[in-house]
């Protein structure tokens, strides 16, 4: 048994690689979390609000469900909450999360290149590069990668809070924002949290199987979620507050920190960077523990084999590829999120 402060570090360890599979360049960059919440003002908040009740407990429940069942992939969590639809869900999941793997990859080249005035492909080439060594550590390395971009993330995000607070602005009175009824709020806090639920899973069920402490792993659970859900909600404010001159910006939190500074520029490029290589490397290695789970194939073999088509793909461009697939995801998310609940149900009676 582990004594309080290696649990506690544990569960820390595991709540930091919970945030980094789900923090993405979208979400570091407040794109994602202005088109899901922010457009439709304050009231948002119980969307955000609604995520983060879910994001703690589902969290929580894939964590535990990964140590029950001994999951060391997606792949027995798949089976238990869909059955017979199992198989088609699982190929529609691997195939997502490898054009994922190519947005990310795509992203890391585009970075590289407009922040570091480099080739394009040297940005993704290097990025596949480090995302195939970082691999073959296994979930341990995950873990180390993890703790220090969202450190980073965090460390920025309380930058930009406080930039927000020591700023006089009234512009939010002059936005105007979308309207929205509280069932179309319901559902967009649920589907935000399905659809990142449903691609942080097989880094979620792999930790459960790694570290067998129910307790350790409700914690990590609850700071990971808990995490995610002040993030959210300090983002949201940053973003509410600097209405309506965001909306004209692709990258809404580098307006709001920047300030013009070149030093703050590189900064950021290398925590969104980091974003983009912590959900490239947890889409990586739930496809590559499937494989490894369902056929035996070694880690690194397929880690290799798909982030090379993923760098050879990821200069065609996959936005509009994206834009279709995650909808989808989110509803087999939210399909996910039934089936959990029903299971914990079924269990405790």
């Amino acid at each position: 048994m582990m004594n309080q402060k290696k649990k506690l570090g544990t569960a820390s360890w595991i709540a930091f690689t919970y945030v980094g599979t789900v923090v993405g360049a979208g979400f570091a960059s407040g794109q994602e979390i202005m088109a899901f919440f922010t457009i439709y003002g304050i009231k948002s908040f119980w969307a955000i609000m609604i995520s983060c009740i879910l994001f703690i407990l589902i969290g929580i429940r894939i964590l535990l469900l990964g140590m029950e069942l001994r999951a060391s992939s997606f792949r027995k969590l798949i089976d238990t909450m869909f059955g017979f639809l199992s198989p088609f869900i699982s190929i529609y999941l691997l195939f997502s999360m490898m054009i994922i793997n190519v947005a990310m990859l795509a992203g890391a080249g585009a970075i590289f290149q407009e922040f570091g005035e480099t080739s394009y492909l040297i940005g993704v080439a290097s990025t596949a590069f480090i995302a195939i060594i970082a691999i073959g550590f296994g979930i341990r390395g995950i873990l180390s990668i993890n703790k220090i971009v969202v450190l980073s993330v965090l460390v920025l995000l309380i930058f930009a809070l406080l930039i927000t607070l020591f700023t006089n602005s009234p512009i939010q009175k002059q936005a105007r924002f979308v309207e929205i009824s509280p069932i179309h709020l319901i559902t967009r806090g649920i589907s935000y949290a399905s659809y990142n639920l449903i691609l942080s899973m097989g880094v979620l069920a792999n930790l459960g199987y790694e570290f067998k402490d129910k307790k350790v792993l409700r914690l990590g659970g609850l700071i990971g979620g808990s995490i995610l859900g002040a993030m959210l909600l300090s983002i949201h404010y940053c973003l509410l507050e600097h209405m309506p001159d965001i909306f004209d910006y692709e990258i809404p939190m580098f307006y709001i920190i920047s300030n013009g500074s070149w030093f703050i520029s590189v900064i950021y490029a290398f925590v969104i960077w980091g974003a983009i290589f912590t959900t490239l490397l947890g889409n990586l290695f739930s496809v590559t523990s499937f494989l490894y789970d369902k056929y035996r194939i070694h880690h690194m073999v397929s880690a290799i084999i798909i982030v090379c088509l993923g760098s050879l793909l990821a200069p065609l461009g996959f936005s509009s590829i994206i834009n279709t697939l995650y909808p989808i995801i989110g509803l087999i998310g939210v399909a996910f999120i039934i089936a959990i609940l029903y299971n914990t149900k079924s269990r405790k009676s």
